[in-house]
């Protein structure tokens, strides 16, 4: 066995026990009230780092790896060109995320412009980021020269299992919760000082967090399932379709949930279009072969 087989086992079980641990012990003790959680995975003097930070950080990074193993197995010359484009989809991304998440909170941010700068307090919009990350495509495409679809369909997929893994920094936070409820054994208790305003007197609400963490988990697995059978030729449209789907069903439960047309409020309508130009732009794309890119 080689060091570099034997890091990779002490690796895997390091972060196996760690998540039993987490998910066994951490999260049902949360729930039940027993720990308080602190949103900081350490406070020393003026540095802080947050669950949220380190959480949507791990989750990009297992993404990079994924979707650079993914691209190198169509394009194997073009690491430094995948490397480049990633890095223009994730600044422009992560830009686009926090834009998105402004502009759904405007009255807010209209009176507090300093928190527009304090992203590591949280608040990224995941429709914000697709729409930036798309727009990255084209720019990324156009400056290194690489197969626009071979590009989207390898690292779209990721998007799934890193929603999964940046939703429990909304754990941490004690956010992205749902109204309050007593009778269903998952429901979690919100400590007082991060209770909705208009509901302090409730202890317990549906974690909305966790809801979509789960779907996101299962579409992603879906996914790796008909990827064993079928080429990867839609990824990026099932990627695009399968979240606005969750999106829409988890936001009836969100606490924040608020129609603005057809029972449906903004994160649900824009979900709802991103499904109907995805579905229309796979059908003429399937039909004309635009997406098989490279064999």
């Amino acid at each position: 066995m080689n060091i570099r087989k034997f890091l990779k086992i002490i690796i895997s079980l390091s972060v196996g026990i760690i998540l039993f641990y987490f998910f066994v012990f951490v999260v049902p003790q949360a729930f039940r009230g027993k720990i308080n959680l602190s949103p900081f995975i350490l406070e020393f003097g003026i540095i802080k780092i947050r669950w949220y930070g380190f959480l949507i950080a791990f989750a990009i990074l297992i993404s990079y790896f994924i979707s650079r193993k993914n691209f190198l197995k169509i394009h194997k010359n073009k690491g430094d060109d995948f490397d480049g484009a990633f890095l223009i989809i994730f600044i422009l991304g992560l830009f686009g995320a926090r834009i998105g998440f402004i502009l759904q909170n405007i009255p807010y941010y209209s009176k507090n412009i300093i928190e527009i700068f304090k992203i590591w307090d949280g608040g990224l919009s995941i429709h914000g980021a697709l729409i930036a990350g798309i727009i990255a495509l084209f720019i990324a495409q156009k400056k290194y020269k690489i197969n626009l679809f071979d590009f989207a369909n390898s690292i779209a997929p990721q998007v799934l299992l890193s929603g999964a893994i940046g939703r429990f920094g909304n754990f941490f936070n004690q956010e992205i919760i749902g109204k309050p409820t007593d009778n269903v054994f998952w429901k979690m208790f919100i400590q007082p000082e991060n209770r909705p305003i208009g509901f302090e007197s409730s202890s317990f609400y549906h974690p909305v967090f966790l809801y979509e963490s789960i779907l996101l988990l299962l579409a992603y697995g879906v996914y790796l399932l008909l990827i064993k059978k079928f080429r990867n030729y839609l990824a990026f449209a099932y990627t695009l379709i399968s979240y606005s789907v969750i999106r829409i069903i988890v936001e009836f439960w969100r606490i924040d949930y608020k129609p603005i047309f057809w029972k449906l409020d903004l994160a649900q309508l824009v979900s709802s279009a991103i499904i109907i130009i995805t579905i229309l732009f796979a059908f003429v794309s399937s039909a004309t072969g635009l997406t098989k890119g490279k064999k």
